[in-house]
C-alpha cells in the first residue's frame, strides 16, 4: 500500500497501516464501518492517519467534500493545519482558500475539497453555521473537546453532498483518555466487547508510533504517575475519583495477562441473572493462581442459551458452579417452575454436589473487603481481551456513601455491575477459607 504522499510512511506503524486500509474499504461500500474511531493516548500518529485518509479520499472522488471539526480555529491553526501541510508537502495540486468563515482546500485536478471548522461553540450554541452543511465525510480532531451536539448535527448531515460516484458516508474521530460523553459511547462498549458495526476502535498508543524519539520518552518519564497513566498508556480510569472505585486494589499491571485454561483442573462458573445481559465469569484456580479466563455476557438472551455457549467453549474438564443466590427461585420465565440452577445442571450435566451457591447473596459491603483482599494477597490474572466486562466494572464500579455500589441508573453500564458480582459472588464462596489463613 503507498501512503497518502511521501511525507507520510505508513509502513512503519501496522495500526495506521489498518485503520487507513479499513476506512478507504468503509467509504467503498466493502465493510459495515461507517464511525471509525482511533486514539486513546497522545502520540499515536492518529491526526496524520486520519488526515492522510481524507487527502485520499478528495483524490480518489471526483467533486467529493470533507469536513475537519476542531473546537475552535486557533486549535486548528496550532496542530491540525500544520500536520495537514506535512502530508501534501509542496503538491501545488493542492489550492488554498484561507478565509476562515470558509476555509478549505481544493484538490485541483478533480475539485474535491477539504474543509477545516471549528466547533466555536461559546459563540455558536445552537450550531446554526452548519444547518446548511454539506458533505461526504467528517473527521473530528480530538472528540473529547467537541459537543455531543456536535455529533448529532453531523451524523444528519453526512451524505449529503451528492456526487457522480457517491462514496459511502464515513466519519472519523480522533481522542485521548477522557470521562466525557465519548467514553461510555465508543470507549465502554469497547472494552467490554460490545462495540459493534457501523461503529469501530482502533488504539493508539506512543509505544505504537516509531517516530517518537528517545528524548520524548525520557521528557514523558519524569511527568507526574496520573498523566503517564492517562496519556501516554491510555488509562481512561478516572483518576480522580479512584479512592471511590470499589475495587481499589485493582492494577492493570498487575492482574492483566493472558490466562491459558488447563484441561485437567475445575472449570468454576458464577453466574449473574439480570436478563440484559445475562452474565458468567470462568475461573480456575489453580495452586496459588486464580485465572479468570473469560467474562460472557450475552444481552437479551436466556440461562440456556448461556449454558450453551459454556459447554461448546469449554466442553472439557469438570464444573463447579455457583453465583446469584435469587437464581434458586422459581420465576414465570422459568417452564414448569424450574429456576436456574436446575437449568443450568440439566445443560451442564453437573450434580448438585457441584453447585455451592448461598442461601442470599453476601453483603456488598463484606464482599469489597473480601474481593480487594483477595486482589491484593493472591495471585489473580484475568484475561485482558475475554475478561473485558469484568476489567470494565473494576475500573469502573463506584462506592455509595454507605460502601455499597451505585447502582440508581441500569441504562449507565458502570452502575450495572454484574461481572463484578460474578466474581464477588465467587470469592464469597471459595476465598473466605483461604484468607482466613493468609
Amino acid at each position: 500500500m503507498k501512503p497518502a504522499s511521501a511525507a507520510v510512511d505508513l509502513l512503519r506503524n501496522p495500526k495506521q497501516r489498518a485503520f487507513y486500509q479499513l476506512a478507504l474499504d468503509s467509504a467503498s461500500g466493502s465493510n459495515d464501518y461507517r464511525y471509525l474511531f482511533y486514539g486513546g493516548a497522545i502520540r499515536g500518529g492518529k491526526t496524520f492517519v486520519s488526515l492522510s485518509i481524507f487527502v485520499q479520499l478528495a483524490k480518489r472522488y471526483k467533486n467529493s467534500r470533507w469536513h475537519v471539526f476542531r473546537k475552535d480555529f486557533p486549535a486548528l491553526e496550532a496542530t491540525t493545519l500544520p500536520s495537514f501541510l506535512k502530508i501534501i508537502g509542496q503538491d501545488d495540486r493542492w489550492e488554498w482558500h484561507r478565509n476562515r468563515s470558509n476555509y478549505h482546500v481544493t484538490f485541483k485536478p478533480n475539485g474535491s475539497k477539504i474543509f477545516f471548522k471549528g466547533e466555536n461553540l461559546a459563540h455558536d450554541p445552537e450550531l446554526t453555521d452548519l444547518l446548511g452543511l454539506e458533505t461526504n465525510g467528517i473527521l473530528y480532531e480530538q472528540i473529547e473537546e467537541l459537543s455531543p451536539e456536535l455529533w448529532q448535527m453531523g451524523c444528519s448531515r453526512l451524505g449529503s453532498w451528492y456526487i457522480d460516484q457517491m462514496p459511502a458516508p464515513v466519519t472519523l474521530a480522533t481522542f485521548n483518555p477522557t470521562q466525557r460523553w465519548i467514553k461510555p459511547k465508543v470507549h465502554d462498549l469497547y472494552v467490554r466487547g460490545e462495540l459493534q458495526a457501523p461503529y469501530y476502535y482502533m488504539t493508539a498508543l506512543p509505544s505504537d508510533n516509531a517516530f517518537v524519539t528517545s528524548e520524548q520518552w525520557r521528557t514523558w518519564g519524569q511527568l507526574d504517575e496520573r498523566f503517564q497513566h492517562q496519556y501516554i498508556q491510555g488509562d481512561w480510569t478516572d483518576l480522580t475519583d479512584r479512592n471511590k472505585l470499589w475495587t481499589y486494589a485493582f492494577d492493570r499491571d498487575r492482574h492483566l495477562g493472558r490466562p491459558q485454561p488447563d484441561p485437567d483442573a475445575e472449570l468454576h462458573l458464577s453466574f449473574d441473572f439480570n436478563r440484559n445481559p445475562i452474565c458468567c465469569s470462568v475461573i480456575q484456580h489453580i495452586a496459588d493462581e486464580i485465572r479468570v479466563l473469560e467474562t460472557i455476557k450475552i444481552a437479551n438472551s436466556d440461562i440456556e442459551s448461556l449454558c450453551l455457549v459454556i459447554k461448546e467453549r469449554y466442553p472439557y474438564g469438570v464444573y463447579r458452579v455457583t453465583g446469584d443466590a435469587s437464581g434458586q427461585n422459581g420465576s414465570a420465565l422459568m417452564p414448569d417452575n424450574q429456576n436456574y440452577y436446575t437449568i443450568i445442571r440439566r445443560v451442564l450435566e453437573v450434580t448438585t454436589t457441584q453447585c455451592r451457591v448461598p442461601r442470599s447473596n453476601p453483603s456488598v459491603r463484606d464482599t469489597q473487603v473480601l474481593v480487594n483482599s483477595v486482589l491484593q494477597r493472591s495471585k489473580v490474572v484475568i484475561h485482558e481481551e475475554k475478561a473485558r466486562g469484568l476489567i470494565y466494572d473494576m475500573e469502573h464500579v463506584m462506592i455509595d456513601e454507605s460502601g455499597g455500589i451505585i447502582k440508581e441508573d441500569r441504562r449507565d453500564p458502570s452502575q450495572q455491575a454484574d461481572a463484578l458480582d460474578t466474581f464477588r459472588y465467587w470469592c464469597h464462596q471459595y476465598m473466605r477459607d483461604t484468607l482466613a489463613h493468609t
